[in-house]
């Protein structure tokens, strides 16, 4: 049975992930008058990639319980997955972070941890969910969307800072897409 609750950096249920993910499309994000959408275009070679936490995750941890949330997933008592979100200022819980352990991929701990997410955005009156997702991570961008997901906005400055970033021609330089899942009032 999965079960989806909050957790502390030091708990001692918490074993490392295999989070690598194999992607073998890219994303081509397309403006219409209706908005934002997104292409996948199948790659020329499919390849494994781990991508890094948001650098604000780990800080997130030493703020007041009430701004964020850390959430683990475990399938029969086995850690499987772990979310981390912070309460922005404008009224979003913003995902941080959000993995699921390969072998239990696509079975439906990555969505259980969002409804926890949103239960908590809920109960906190938030707006809704937030997730900032680079336009080379295409199954989180699938996935996303999958749940509801809408891209809203695009930065294609955030990853611009590094020199291997700059080398590239704008074109083909990372960028960073800003989906929204917005909770519904009743």
């Amino acid at each position: 049975m999965l079960i989806v609750r909050p957790i502390e950096a030091s708990d001692p249920a918490i074993r490392p992930l295999a989070d690598q993910v194999l992607c073998g499309e890219s994303v081509t994000v397309r403006i219409a008058r209706t908005g934002f959408s997104l292409a996948y275009t199948p790659a020329a070679n499919a390849s494994w990639r781990v991508f890094p936490s948001d650098e604000r995750a780990s800080d997130v941890l030493l703020l007041p319980r009430e701004r964020w949330t850390m959430l683990g997933a475990f399938l029969d008592e086995r850690f499987v997955g772990a979310a981390i979100a912070e309460v922005t200022e404008r009224g979003w819980l913003d995902i941080l972070d959000i993995r699921v352990d390969a072998s239990v991929r696509r079975s439906g701990v990555g969505q259980a941890m969002l409804g926890a997410c949103q239960s908590f955005a809920v109960k906190h009156s938030l707006h809704g969910l937030h997730a900032a997702v680079r336009d080379d991570h295409p199954v989180m961008c699938q996935f996303l969307e999958h749940c509801g997901f809408q891209v809203q906005g695009l930065d294609r400055m955030a990853c611009a800072m590094s020199e291997e970033e700059r080398r590239k021609p704008l074109l083909n330089r990372t960028c960073l897409m800003h989906f929204y899942c917005v909770i519904d009032a009743k």
